[in-house]
């Protein structure tokens, strides 16, 4: 079985770290002055080095012939800790070992004295998954280790860490590694391995690699598996949409519009998605946005200089308010295809936008023209128009004024809306939709045209909502009917003693009360509440009858 590339190519001093400078300097300047702090926290994205440098760390502490602070990787030490062997350097997995009792573990042998090494290290992966009991575990053990313990820990998102942790530990940054870097260690690893490969291929794979080395050499070890390190090679395996496929879009899009849909298309065909399409062409008009407004930055964008002749070329084509439109519809698109939208229709309102001919929906205009729909009996029309002049200040004052000395209630409900009138028709328009709903009950409705008696037509709206006053009679009329009068039944509270005629009189009286059914409803439950009910009946029977009765059950 082979050797990954990125296995066999890993650095094994601080001289073959590529892209970690800062972090680097740090390190060695640490070595030099014999200053080794007792734990440190490399933090920064996946494929950076932070691993490998941990690693170079150890060794070039624990070296036994040390050339300054370069590790010799011949000794003992250097030879046990690239192959994993030492019994001095602990690496531990924070992602598979995150319990309580792994760093109870850790904390029983730190006090144990290196094998044969000067100190005894432990490197801790992904160091952020670890739980929070385990944290407080570590917590006492990292802030006073013994002499000869050094932690060093790991991770790719340090805000997770707990700020207790970060302030025990001198926390480096590693930075991604820029695509030039990426480029110029392919094209050397490209040249021990003895394989041939185009430029223009390793560039792109630098951009793939999104920072990380670890990553490039994967993907370079994928092409050199499928054939040669070419250009199209790599659009094959990788989806088409490369570079130079977006710089020839772009000119298209200026020259030949429809020929940049099917250079576009054709990408979506071969298998590139959607995120990956946008996210370069963003990339690559930005920079030409960039170029077109400020031409001496081409510098600090860290191309090629096929890349920076190409921008300086085209940016004499077009106008930095077009480029910056088109980033905003590629902004546009990009949410779109984060969403899941398929490609086809993707590129469809991709290519509208483009052409100028998609809807503006992020743009209000003011209405112009108010659109009233009438009903049947009040206009024979199904529609009117009505011009919305300017709200009239004067006129919603005199008005609201008419309303507060009429009716209160409706003069709160008008006092937030606009006034609006023309030909007869008086235009209330509401700010709040509570306010709306409330002036279009039918009382009220009623009570606006008393109040305002002047226009024939009374119209509520709010936003896309409108209602029209239906016309009510001046005097509503009101029903007629007779009311009873209630008279409240007298009711006598019975005693003991009363007899059965008097209750039974009682209780005919209070059914002749008259009143509505609910009366002669109440009045006969008060009745019949007022007779004591008789649970047991006792007959009253002579002394010798009883005693009678009581020798013949005894027999």
């Amino acid at each position: 079985m082979s050797v990954s590339l990125y296995r066999k190519y890993r650095p094994q001093n601080f001289a073959s770290v590529v892209g970690q400078k800062s972090a680097i300097d740090v390190l060695t300047s640490s070595i030099l002055k014999n200053r080794v702090g007792h734990a440190y926290l490399f933090s920064g994205s996946r494929g950076c080095g932070k691993t490998s440098v941990a690693r170079i760390f150890a060794k070039a502490l624990n070296c036994e012939q040390r050339d300054n602070f370069e590790p010799c990787g011949h000794c003992r030490n250097c030879r046990e800790i690239t192959t994993g062997d030492s019994l001095d350097v602990i690496e531990i997995d924070g992602a598979s070992n995150n319990g309580v009792e792994n760093i109870r573990g850790l904390k029983e042998n730190v006090n144990l004295a290196p094998f044969n090494s000067r100190y005894k290290i432990y490197i801790i992966d992904e160091v952020h998954m670890l739980s929070t009991g385990a944290f407080n575990a570590l917590l006492k053990t990292l802030e006073e280790p013994p002499e000869h313990v050094v932690f060093i820990m790991a991770t790719t998102e340090p805000h997770k860490v707990p700020v207790t942790i970060r302030s025990r530990c001198q926390h480096i940054p590693f930075h991604s590694i820029q695509p030039e870097d990426i480029f110029t260690r392919l094209k050397e690893i490209c040249g021990l391995e003895g394989v041939n490969a185009e430029d223009d291929a390793l560039r792109e794979i630098s951009r793939l690699a999104d920072g990380a080395l670890r990553d490039a050499l994967s993907l370079l070890e994928q092409i050199i598996s499928s054939g040669d390190i070419t250009l199209k090679n790599v659009e094959n395996v990788f989806g088409a949409g490369s570079r130079p496929a977006f710089e020839r879009w772009i000119k298209n899009l200026r020259e030949n519009p429809a020929e940049a849909y099917s250079s576009l298309k054709s990408m979506f065909d071969a298998g590139a998605s959607g995120i990956r399409v946008f996210e370069e062409l963003f990339a690559l008009v930005k920079n030409l946005w960039l170029v077109s407004t400020w031409q001496n930055i081409t510098d600090s964008l860290n191309l090629s200089n096929a890349e920076k002749n190409f921008l300086l070329d085209e940016a004499r084509n077009w106008k930095p308010e077009k480029l910056q439109a088109i980033l905003h519809v590629i902004l546009k698109m990009l949410t779109q295809a984060r969403l899941g939208i398929k490609n086809d229709i993707l590129l469809g309102m991709f290519m509208l936008y483009l052409a100028g001919d998609a809807p503006k929906l992020e743009i209000s205009q003011p209405v112009t023209q108010l659109t009233v729909n009438l009903p049947e009996a009040l206009k024979p029309e199904v529609k009117q128009e009505i011009k919305a002049p300017q709200a009239n200040s004067a006129l919603k004052e005199n008005l609201l004024q008419t309303a507060k000395l009429k009716n209160f209630v409706i003069f709160c409900g008008l006092f937030d809306a606009d006034f609006y009138e023309q030909n007869g028709t008086l235009l209330l328009d509401f700010a709040h939709i509570y306010c709306y709903n409330v002036m279009r009950v039918d009382r009220r409705a009623a009570t606006l045209q008393s109040i305002f008696p002047n226009y024939e037509r009374i119209m509520l709206r709010y936003g896309k909502n409108e209602y029209i006053c239906p016309k009510f009679p001046s005097t509503p009329k009101t029903e007629s009917r007779q009311v009873m009068p209630r008279i409240e039944p007298k009711i006598e509270v019975s005693r003991q003693d009363d007899t059965r005629e008097q209750q039974q009189e009682q209780h005919e009286t209070s059914r002749k009360v008259t009143g509505s059914p609910f009366d002669k409803f109440i009045s006969e439950l008060t009745s019949l509440g007022a007779k004591p009910e008789k649970l047991f009946v006792r007959e009253n029977k002579p002394d010798d009858e009883i005693d009678t009765e009581q020798e013949g059950d005894n027999e």
